[in-house]
């Protein structure tokens, strides 16, 4: 037997569930009888004049006001110590005989990632037998000149390399390292790279000095000992004071 499908549109009987129940009209549903009578509620319902199980009238004053709380407020902490965190950057000057001398300072936010020994300089910086901050220079004490394409003769078509009798350098160190109070007693030693340095270099640079470890790939150039505020020029040694501080 093939299955019906059900039609749409105009003109369409409607389906008929059950014949035996009333039509549905447009007509509102009949009320719904209480005792056999159509009640209402009245428009403006009479005031209640029963006794019984009534609960006591309370009185106006021992009505609880809600209480009114103030505005929150941030906790309170305990003042606590400055943290010293970040880093300095002391410029170094070099002169040509190796002399060392500090002509700025900068305090740098963030942490401070020690820089791989390579290049043509190593700085180290050590208080007492401590080390607390190296890295290395590259391109360093020299000065470069840009090759000329146009020129008349070959030599001056290459890069040329001249050494300077005098240079500056960076050097970093961990403002949580050193106190305003120690500068006296620190040291910066500047190293030249000889040789390239093992792998293995920055590992045992954390232990001890590293001019004692490589020897042979280190030559000393020169050695700062002790960053003495109170000699310097006063804009300087404020410059020093307020890095440190």
């Amino acid at each position: 037997m093939a299955e019906e499908r059900m039609q749409t549109g105009r003109g369409i009987k409607p389906v008929v569930g059950s014949p035996r129940l009333p039509r549905m009209t447009e007509a509102p549903p009949p009320a719904i009888l209480i005792g056999g009578k159509n009640l209402l509620m009245p428009a403006k319902p009479k005031a209640d004049t029963g006794t019984a199980k009534r609960m006591p009238a309370v009185a106006a004053g021992t009505v609880r006001q809600p209480k009114v709380h103030p505005e929150m407020q941030a906790p309170k902490t305990r003042p606590t110590a400055a943290r010293k965190d970040g880093y300095v950057t002391l410029r170094v000057r070099v002169s040509e005989s190796g002399r060392l001398q500090v002509v700025g300072a900068k305090a740098v936010e963030g942490p401070l990632v020690d820089p791989k020994l390579q290049g043509a300089l190593a700085y180290e910086v050590t208080l007492g037998r401590k080390r607390l901050a190296s890295g290395g220079i590259p391109d360093v004490g020299e000065q470069r000149s840009f090759p000329d394409p146009k020129a008349p003769v070959p030599e001056m078509k290459g890069h040329h390399v001249v050494p300077v009798p005098t240079y500056e350098v960076n050097v970093r160190v961990r403002k949580a390292e050193v106190a305003a109070a120690e500068l006296p007693k620190l040291e910066i030693a500047l190293f030249r790279i000889k040789e390239e340095l093992p792998e293995e270099a920055a590992a045992l640079a954390a232990e001890k000095p590293i001019g004692e470890q490589f020897e042979r790939e280190l030559r000393e150039v020169g050695r700062l000992k002790g960053i003495k505020p109170d000699k310097l020029a006063k804009p300087l040694a404020d410059e020093i004071k307020k890095a440190f501080r």
